[in-house]
C-alpha cells in the first residue's frame, strides 16, 4: 500500500531536482506552469469550472485502491470540447510532463472512472510548450530551439496522445482549392474500427481545440482492385508502398483537353 507509493513516488522529480510531495488541498493538484519574462509578475489565473470538475473528481479517486498514486499527481490546465448535434462533451486533461508516466500506468481504470464522474469522454494528453523560432531583428533565444519545441513536433504529440493507446498508422496534407489552409487527414488501423468509430468526430474536435488544424480522421485500408485505383500510400514508412484508400483523387490536368 503505502509503501509501494512511496517507492513509486521517489522517481518523480521536479525539475529544479526536488521530490513532489502529496497534495494537502484539492486546490493543490492543480499545477499552473511557471511563465517567463512580464507575464511572470502577473498573478496565476484562477482554476475555471471545467478544471473545479476534474480537481473534485481526482480528489475523491485518489482514495481508492490502486488509484493512491494519484496523491502525488497533478494537471496543469484542462478545457472543455463540445462536439456533435447532440452537444456531446468531451474533456480534455493536460498533465505535467514529468507526471505522464504515472498517469499511463493507471489509465486503464483512472479514465472509465473520471467519464463516469464528469458525464464526458477524457482525454490525457501531455503538456508540452511551443517555443519560437529565432528570427533576424530579435533576441537571441540563450541555446538552440530543440526539435520536441517546434509547433509541427508539438502538433503531432498531441495526436498520438489524443488516440492512445491507438497508433496512427498514416497522415497526409490535402490541399483544396480556394482553402489556404490544408485538410490533415489522419488514418488509424482498420483493426481498432469497432472500438475507435463513435469517437472519430470527438478525436477530430479534440485536435482542432488543442491545434486549431482542420482534420479528417479515417481509417486506412487495402482494397484490392485494377492498378489505376493505387495510388501514393499516405503511410509514415515511406517504403511502404502496399497501402493505399478508398477514394482516388485524379491530378487535374494540365492542359485543356482538345
Amino acid at each position: 500500500g503505502g509503501r509501494g507509493d512511496m517507492l513509486r513516488t521517489d522517481r518523480l522529480r521536479l525539475r529544479g531536482g526536488g521530490k513532489f510531495e502529496a497534495t494537502e488541498k484539492e486546490e493543490d493538484i492543480l499545477q499552473r506552469t511557471k511563465k517567463v519574462g512580464k507575464s511572470a509578475k502577473k498573478a496565476p489565473e484562477p482554476p475555471s469550472a471545467v478544471e473545479k470538475e476534474v480537481m473534485a473528481a481526482l480528489w475523491k479517486l485518489r482514495s481508492d485502491e490502486g488509484m493512491r498514486i494519484l496523491k502525488y499527481c497533478h494537471i496543469a490546465s484542462a478545457m472543455e470540447v463540445l462536439y456533435g448535434e447532440d452537444g456531446a462533451r468531451a474533456v480534455v486533461i493536460l498533465v505535467p510532463f514529468i507526471e505522464m508516466v504515472e498517469y499511463r500506468k493507471i489509465e486503464n481504470e483512472l479514465v472509465p472512472k473520471l467519464e463516469e464522474a464528469l458525464g464526458a469522454h477524457v482525454v490525457l494528453v501531455q503538456y508540452r510548450r511551443i517555443q519560437r523560432k529565432e528570427k533576424g531583428g530579435k533576441r537571441l533565444l540563450k541555446q538552440k530551439r530543440p526539435m520536441s519545441r517546434s509547433m509541427t513536433a508539438v502538433h503531432n504529440a498531441y495526436l498520438e496522445d489524443i488516440v492512445h493507446p491507438h497508433n496512427v498508422v498514416g497522415r497526409r496534407r490535402e490541399y483544396l482549392p480556394n482553402q489556404p489552409v490544408p485538410t490533415h487527414q489522419v488514418f488509424l488501423d482498420p483493426k481498432v474500427k469497432e472500438i475507435t468509430e463513435s469517437k472519430l468526430i470527438m478525436f477530430r474536435e479534440v485536435y482542432r481545440g488543442l491545434t486549431g488544424r482542420k482534420s479528417v480522421f479515417d481509417y486506412l485500408v487495402y482494397p484490392n482492385g485494377p492498378e489505376e485505383l493505387r495510388q501514393r500510400t499516405p503511410n509514415i514508412v515511406p517504403a511502404d508502398g502496399a497501402g493505399f484508400t478508398e477514394r482516388v483523387h485524379r491530378p487535374a490536368a494540365l492542359m485543356p483537353e482538345g
